[in-house]
């Protein structure tokens, strides 16, 4: 299998001790000339105060028992560039929804194992590194990886991990957990990109389907395609009016990161 952190992982969506142990809260500033090591020089951390747990690695509380993490990792220009995931908190188990690097990963169960809610499943979005490049070393630690079928498939084309299928998920809805519901609303950034449901607090997972509202322009397009993601947004926003908050793949979730991505896709 091909090294998950290949040219091809770097720039697929450009589009450990315990919590308590030395951790910080940081604010970072995209456009700031004095970016400490790890921090975003593209884009934004997706919460303006989020906690350090490693050099790459943030978390922050969207609502209760739902977080997200941001990771950085260097593109092949050297830029390091941030992506989003979450932590949920679930009865029967934490669930972690991608991760770009193993060592995030690990320090990710780390923290989560340190606050009492360790994670014991994990979704990976669609098939590229910054969302499957912690399969390896979750299932390493007895972390099942699932995803829609499409994505294990291209993952495996692409020589990147690969997750396990999700039996059933053909259709477009796919409840995995109470108010828990994975959504496929059809090509855009990729062939299978989701995006997940959190009914309870009304938090939208949009993944790299959606934009935020300071990405300027589509981002990575190699495996886009152009000409379904406008219908499949409109598909989502549909779908789940009600959202609180919606998280893009990359960037902020402040504001309206669909409205956003929509203008992006259908420029006046």
């Amino acid at each position: 299998m091909a090294n998950p952190l290949s040219r091809r992982a770097f720039i697929a969506c450009a589009c450990c001790a315990p919590a308590a142990a030395g951790l910080t809260a940081v604010r970072a500033a995209a456009a700031s000339t004095t970016t400490p090591p790890g921090l975003p020089e593209a884009l934004e951390l997706g919460l303006p105060d989020m906690t350090r747990l490693a050099p790459s690695l943030w978390v922050g509380r969207l609502a209760d028992g739902v977080w997200l993490h941001t990771t950085t990792h260097r593109l092949q220009d050297g830029t390091a560039y941030p992506g989003n995931g979450l932590i949920v908190d679930l009865p029967g188990g934490a669930l972690l929804l991608d991760c770009w690097t193993p060592e995030q990963a690990r320090a990710l169960l780390s923290w989560a194992h340190g606050r009492g809610q360790p994670i014991t499943w994990s979704i990976a979005t669609h098939f590229h590194g910054d969302r499957v490049g912690g399969v390896e070393a979750l299932r390493a630690l007895d972390v099942p990886t699932h995803a829609h079928p499409l994505t294990c498939r291209l993952a495996r084309q692409a020589g990147l991990p690969e997750p396990a299928p999700l039996p059933g998920f053909t259709g477009s809805r796919f409840p995995i957990a109470p108010g828990v519901e994975l959504f496929a609303p059809g090509a855009g950034h990729t062939r299978d990109n989701i995006t997940v449901w959190l009914a309870a607090s009304r938090v939208l997972f949009g993944g790299c389907l959606i934009k935020s509202i300071t990405a300027p322009d589509l981002g990575y397009l190699a495996d886009a395609v152009p000409a379904a993601w406008p219908a499949s947004v409109r598909r989502l926003r549909a779908a789940y009016p009600d959202a609180r908050v919606t998280v893009p793949g990359h960037g902020t979730v402040a504001g309206d990161p669909i409205a956003a991505t929509l203008k992006l896709l259908t420029p006046a």
